[in-house]
């Protein structure tokens, strides 16, 4: 499926009408605006499988996890970006974010959208692993994906800031590591909120009791170092799901170990950013920054 994109409306349109496809709502054909405009066409592959699993075993059984794929039209390998969406790792709906992710594409970056499996299958951290996995298989189809596998990508919101925060800071071995991470409202010190280690919140499900030595608790400097790529963090500061701690602690330890990073801290922003200048503010810096580390990183690479 082909969509071609006029540059006339806003960023947000296509958000709320991705949460109205969602919904069961008809949507007609949507424009957006962006800084500056492009012209790039954007092809569509949803519901591709990058792995089949049964229960907690990867790679068996009959069970699949998918990813959905933008790929801008061009003849020119692009850079990539794994998308991971939240949903305090119990809901993994990737349509929601699918309609906000076009603009980064027709700047000419492919995108992933990448469904990984949530608590109720499986513990910390098989999800990160999950999405792993399906960089692994994108890499290995890079030529069919037309992207290029040495110049990578992650950007996800809460639970899957969490997911790219980690997956991100270290690449397998021998792999070229990842570029840029862009993390929104994540979760990166559980053990710093008592919130998050009641009994019932979706964090405990995921990583097991805090003082249970076959738990998976961790903290930032726990997956961070020297050699991690570039971050930017969003977080409001009004956030009654993760405080804003959250990624200022983040911001803490990638200062320490020299990590460039930027914290955007949005006043008055609330979790999943559901005001509409918070929304496009944060977008709009998102896609800079991904442009900036992807695109014009790699042609001053290349003059």
């Amino acid at each position: 499926m082909r969509l071609e994109v006029q540059p006339r409306r806003n960023i947000l349109t296509q958000l709320i009408e991705g949460l109205l496809l969602e919904r069961g709502f008809v949507v007609r054909s949507f424009t957006v605006q962006l800084t500056p405009p492009t012209h790039h066409f954007v092809e569509s592959y949803p519901d591709l499988v990058y792995t089949q699993f049964e229960g907690d075993h990867l790679l068996s059984g009959g069970q699949q996890l998918h990813f959905d794929f933008l790929k801008p039209v061009t003849k020119t390998p692009t850079p990539l970006v794994v998308f991971v969406k939240g949903g305090g790792f119990r809901n993994v709906h990737r349509a929601r974010y699918l309609p906000a992710l076009v603009p980064l594409a027709q700047r000419g970056i492919a995108i992933a959208s990448v469904e990984y499996r949530t608590s109720n299958l499986v513990k910390f951290p098989q999800p990160v692993e999950d999405v792993r996995e399906a960089l692994r298989y994108i890499r290995a189809h890079a030529i069919e994906f037309n992207i290029d596998p040495t110049n990578v990508g992650m950007w996800g919101n809460s639970a899957g800031a969490t997911i790219v925060t980690i997956a991100g800071a270290s690449a397998d071995e021998g792999a070229e590591p990842i570029r840029a991470v862009a993390s929104w409202y994540g979760i990166h010190d559980p053990l710093r909120s008592s919130k998050f280690r009641a009994s019932g919140s979706p964090m405990r499900a995921t990583l097991g009791p805090p003082d249970d030595e076959g738990g998976h608790w961790y903290k930032p400097s726990d997956c961070i170092g020297p050699q991690s790529p570039p971050m930017f963090l969003v977080h409001g500061t009004d956030d009654q799901v993760v405080p804003m701690e959250q990624s200022v602690a983040l911001a803490e330890t990638l200062d320490e170990v020299g990590v460039p990073y930027e914290l955007m801290l949005i006043e008055g922003g609330r979790h999943d950013f559901a005001q509409t200048s918070t929304c496009t503010d944060a977008l709009q810096h998102t896609l800079d920054f991904l442009y900036n580390h992807l695109i014009k990183s790699d042609d001053s690479h290349n003059s």
